[in-house]
């Protein structure tokens, strides 16, 4: 005989708070940014804005920003600009050698100012603003959690119940 006691609710609860924490890692995204070849020995970019392919990123909470360097000298990235008191504090990429990346997750909203720690003349920005909705997902609001809890918790009980008849 099969009953419903505190282990079963317990399972299904720690089952929809699981499903809950991952929903919003599902539907992250990874943006790349390019280090330009050229970049490190030349000020050139920096007149033009393209020390960085894209030089400015809108991104939502929980994406990823990957920096690829294609550049053939070795570049450190940190947040923050190279005239500021304060740079590396969010992130510091360490050296990335030619060909190889570096990769952040931005979680918390505002406007991250990025810089190349050796080649000071290269910067960049990282927006992330609220969590923007795509066409190919559609939006259920606040309500999904509910429902999705709901629905565990019900198919659960409803097929303890059967199994009991």
């Amino acid at each position: 005989m099969l009953y419903v006691n505190q282990y079963h609710i317990i399972f299904a609860f720690i089952l929809a708070l699981g499903i809950i924490t991952i929903i919003p890692s599902v539907f992250a995204d990874t943006f790349q940014v390019s280090i330009i070849p050229g970049s490190g020995p030349s000020h050139y970019c920096s007149e033009t804005a393209t020390c960085f392919t894209p030089s400015i990123l809108n991104i939502s909470p929980g994406d990823t920003v990957t920096w690829t360097n294609n550049d053939n000298v070795d570049h450190t990235i940190v947040n923050g600009l190279p005239y500021a008191n304060q740079i590396g504090t969010i992130f510091d990429s360490g050296t990335i050698a030619p060909g190889k990346t570096y990769s952040f997750i931005f979680y918390n909203a505002g406007t991250y100012k990025y810089s190349d720690k050796i080649d000071k003349w290269m910067v960049g920005e990282v927006n992330i603003g609220p969590i923007q909705s795509s066409s190919a997902v559609p939006e259920f609001g606040s309500i999904a959690v509910l429902v999705l809890a709901i629905s565990i918790l019900s198919t659960i009980v409803v097929s303890t119940k059967i199994q009991v008849m």
